[in-house]
């Protein structure tokens, strides 16, 4: 009785393994559920050449699976900072004071394709708005202002993948903002010359 168990048993493994490898043939592998979006964060730091002012921009984003004629698409959020403070006038030291802070707010596209290796050419744009703090100080008074102001960039540059997690990348960008409704108070446009780094997780 148990010679016949045991011989059933033997012949039974080699049908369940022959059953098991049919069933994982006829199987198909599963989806890859990686997503095809690859997010990052990064930073610039720049200069302002008529502002004569530093501007400091936050951004968060993904590049986007989508490719158009060999240009890879990213899509990012960006806020940014930068100040107008114009000193306390040397000549006459009662004179007026000017205090402005600027802090655009923009949805941006950017389109990246490889040169060679690590290295690749941008060009992308960006529209939204700008908060303006201003403080206008002079002898008879003062005056405060806030607004929103529309916004719209264009930038340019090359960037340096290090890696698949870090790039580096400099170029330009040309701001504009549009006039606020207080008066006295002219923003106009303004290129900036940066530099900055991306981390990809």
């Amino acid at each position: 009785m148990k010679n016949t168990l045991l011989l059933s048993l033997i012949l039974a493994v080699p049908a369940y393994a022959g059953t098991s490898q049919t069933m994982a043939e006829s199987t198909p592998p599963p989806m890859n559920q990686e997503s095809t979006w690859n997010w990052f964060v990064g930073g610039t730091a720049g200069y302002l050449l008529d502002y004569e002012e530093d501007m400091y921009t936050f951004q968060f984003g993904a590049n986007s699976p989508w490719v158009m004629d060999g240009w890879s698409v990213a899509l990012y959020g960006e806020v940014g900072w930068t100040e107008n403070h114009d000193g306390q006038n040397t000549i006459l030291p009662f004179g007026p004071k000017r205090d402005l802070d600027l802090i655009p707010i923009t949805f941006n596209a950017k389109f990246e394709r490889i040169i060679t290796g690590g290295l690749s050419a941008y060009i992308g744009g960006g529209l939204g708005t700008t908060y303006l703090d201003e403080d206008f100080r002079r002898s008879r008074g003062s005056r405060h202002v806030e607004d929103w102001v529309f916004t719209a960039q264009l930038s340019a540059g090359l960037a340096y993948h290090v890696n698949d997690n870090v790039e580096l990348f400099g170029g330009a960008r040309w701001i504009y903002f549009d006039e606020p409704n207080s008066r006295g108070i002219s923003l106009g446009d303004d290129v900036l010359f940066e530099g900055g780094m991306r981390f990809h997780f």
